[in-house]
């Protein structure tokens, strides 16, 4: 297949992207014209070395070059290995005349290009992409840099490629999480600047993978095509370019507060779009019908929109950190229409105050989209799934499962799993231990009540975690109510002896004050 070029026009750092399939003779004559004295050092990880390792080195015979495989993973997206890609240029010699190449995923892209930037205060850099995400996003644009513990990309400097090879035949390679992570990057472009790309996305919805060929070429042009238009108006993020970080400030809190390598960077910036997408209604800028649209797209391509391991505590406090936020505000681009972004100078407390709205918002969304029911409807008793529990603004899913060996005091009886709903498409879902002993709850009817439906220690863990402690003590007290010898809430409540334990008591005597003269405390 003949390739076919774009060109991102910036001055005397323009460069050519290449896109077509099995394209690596292009890539064999691109570096012997234009390099034909320089050193070429490839840096990819182990898991794109096993596959391509040895197409990589027949590709560049007879021209001086080595190989260094990174560990993979964005967890290694770190200084350590820029460090160690430093050590490698300086043992191969590399000059300012050599070409690092960056022959992988985003991970790769970041990191080869971050050090091809400070490496004798900068060397020549391609980019040969080999996942969807890679090919749609990351590569173009001069975007590198590597995470700190503190947040991610925090660290970073813009430096455009030389050149950028997009060959669709890699993608043969991935499985359908790396795909579907890169479609998260698709659906940003669509929303973002491309309301032709968006309405074939909804024309395509859940059958995505079922593509053709051609499609799946237009598709990946087009959004690239989207992203080299902003780059060219803005290269260096002072004003338009901002838009393509639509899902990114929380997507990117996702990430950090799961902990690196969790979640797929595709998965958080799917989870971004839809909690951005409901920020925006709440402020006013994004149409309701706009936000139902995009959640029954993000589902129905098989993205979970919440990961319910992940405190909101530790998202807020992500946010805080994020490289978009200026003094108290944060930068945060929001959907007008599909193709038109709006960029909102947001307050950070307010985008705060509004993250246990929002989660909740999307497992209601969640669960009723996995219902083919709309948001905010019953769920019928007659429903194959009415062992959903609605526990505050929480959903869980009642049923069987093993005993927890790992347990640290064993249970007296057979315990039953509670998994919350929104986290069944999951990459890891996560399982919480019901207390033995207690009865399943009867399915707990639309309303939200007042109170939590079923107490458990494992459930009180869960409040515990997300800052909710009084509920979480109120819990565990009314278990050791009915059951004083529970070993499980003894052990709980004696290692949470702390600074709370007043607050827990005075609700305790509120409560009880409440019960006897009949005030409503809610």
């Amino acid at each position: 297949m003949n390739p076919e070029a774009m060109t991102v026009a910036l001055g005397d750092r323009s460069y050519d992207i290449f896109f077509g399939r099995e394209i690596y003779s292009l890539f064999q004559e691109w570096i012997c014209r234009f390099y034909p004295g320089g050193t070429v050092h490839v840096v990819t990880d182990r898991n794109v070395a096993s596959i391509y390792g040895d197409d990589i080195r027949q590709w560049l015979a007879g021209i001086p070059h080595d190989v260094l495989a990174l560990p993979p993973g964005e967890e290694r997206k770190n200084f350590d290995a820029v460090r160690e890609i430093y050590g490698f240029l300086a043992r191969g010699d590399a000059g300012r005349d050599s070409l690092v190449v960056a022959f992988g995923g985003g991970v790769v892209g970041d990191l080869a290009g971050f050090a091809a930037a400070t490496y004798l205060r900068g060397i020549s850099c391609i980019q040969v992409p080999t996942t969807l995400l890679s090919q749609v996003d990351s590569s173009v644009g001069g975007k590198t840099g590597f995470n700190l513990p503190e947040g991610k990309n925090l660290v970073g400097a813009f430096h455009q490629p030389r050149a950028v090879f997009i060959d669709d035949a890699f993608l043969l390679t991935l499985d359908d999480r790396n795909l579907r992570a890169g479609m998260a990057e698709v659906v940003k472009c669509a929303l973002a600047g491309d309301a032709e790309l968006w309405d074939r996305l909804l024309a395509v919805g859940g059958k995505w993978k079922s593509l053709s060929g051609e499609e799946w070429r237009w598709v990946v042009r087009r959004a690239v095509g989207f992203k080299a238009s902003v780059v060219e108006r803005d290269e260096r993020e002072t004003s338009l370019r901002r838009i393509l970080n639509l899902g990114h400030t929380i997507g990117h809190a996702m990430e950090k507060s799961g902990g690196y390598g969790r979640l797929l960077h595709g998965e958080a910036v799917a989870m971004g779009l839809a909690w951005e997408a409901i920020l925006g209604m709440k402020l006013g800028v994004t149409g309701g019908e706009l936000v139902d649209r995009l959640v029954s797209l993000l589902i129905g391509m098989g993205f979970p929109l919440d990961d319910p391991g992940v405190a909101l505590t530790s998202i807020a406090s992500a946010i805080g950190m994020d490289k978009k936020r200026m003094v108290s505000d944060v930068d945060l681009p929001l959907v007008a229409a599909p193709g038109r972004c709006e960029l909102r100078r947001v307050p950070l407390a307010e985008i705060r105050r509004e993250l246990p709205g929002i989660r909740a918002e999307i497992r209601e969304r969640s669960v009723a989209g996995e219902l083919n029911v709309p948001a905010g409807n019953a769920i019928p008793e007659e429903s194959p799934v009415s062992n959903l529990v609605h526990v505050g603004n929480e959903v869980y899913e009642i049923r069987s499962a093993e005993e927890n060996a790992a347990s640290a005091v064993p249970a007296e009886a057979e315990p039953v799993i509670v998994e919350e709903r929104a986290a069944a498409a999951g990459p890891e879902p996560a399982p919480w231990e019901v207390t033995a002993g207690l009865a399943a709850p009867e399915p707990a009817p639309p309303e939200i009540p007042a109170a939590p439906a079923v107490r458990t220690v494992t459930l009180a863990d869960l409040y515990w975690s997300q800052g909710e402690r009084s509920t979480a003590r109120r819990i565990v007290g009314e278990i050791l109510r009915d059951d004083p010898a529970n070993l499980r809430a003894q052990a709980w409540l004696a290692a949470r002896t702390g600074d709370d334990l007043v607050e827990a008591e005075l609700l305790g005597f509120l409560e009880t004050m409440a019960k006897e003269y009949g005030y409503d405390l809610s």
